[in-house]
């Protein structure tokens, strides 16, 4: 993972006046080697079943722009476990309220945490944005903590809803997430208030600023 590109800056700002910061990464880069990509059908969810080894926290989901101009149409997009919705928001169309990062729009969430040896589901409806697939790809790096399982999808016209269809031979990517390799961190929120100040430079640097209260 290129960390000094992707690294998340988590300031947490104690009453004595000390900074706790902590790394916050995407759960996979996509490299790739054409223009290619692959148009989904509308009204469907899309997106990829995923284990972790470790406890991680989601601090923000993101979808794939393929010009890096903005997503045409607003998203829903949500993490499931045992087809059960665990969180679940909408990233807006256009450039605004959004933080690009290699390629993928994201906005920030309230942190949840994700466990070992569960089996997860993220995945976003895909009318107006594409995806893409092994035949523009040349290298899919997923953390060390994240393990890669299969593409899935729901029928045509089913919206956003637990995607439960295998794409076989074939893996594609629209969904992304952000998250903290070391989620105690966080614990020491407790009841602070968030407040996100979002930043975004031709370094590709994304800041949260939590305030103890």
């Amino acid at each position: 993972m290129k960390k000094v590109i992707l690294t998340v800056i988590v300031t947490l700002l104690l009453t004595n006046g000390s900074v706790v910061t902590a790394e916050i990464l995407p759960a996979l880069e996509l490299e790739r080697n054409n223009s290619s990509y692959t148009i989904p059908g509308t009204n469907r969810t899309h997106g990829w079943e995923f284990t972790v080894t470790e406890d991680i926290a989601v601090v923000g989901l993101g979808i794939f722009d393929l010009d890096d101009d903005g997503l045409y149409l607003s998203h829903e997009i949500g993490i499931w476990e045992s087809g059960e919705l665990l969180f679940s928001t909408t990233i807006p169309a256009g450039s605004t309220e959004t933080v690009l990062i290699d390629q993928f729009r994201y906005v920030e969430t309230d942190p949840f945490w994700l466990t070992p040896g569960e089996t997860y589901v993220i995945g976003n409806t895909t009318p107006g944005d594409p995806l893409v697939g092994n035949d523009s790809l040349v290298r899919i790096t997923m953390l060390p903590s994240i393990t890669y399982e299969r593409t899935l999808y729901s029928p045509v016209g089913t919206g956003f809803t637990f995607p439960t269809l295998v794409q076989d031979e074939f893996y594609s990517f629209g969904p992304n997430f952000l998250v903290v390799p070391e989620p105690a961190t966080l614990l020491l929120l407790g009841a602070g208030a968030l407040l996100v100040r979002r930043t975004c430079n031709r370094k590709k640097i994304f800041r949260l600023k939590f305030k103890w209260t």
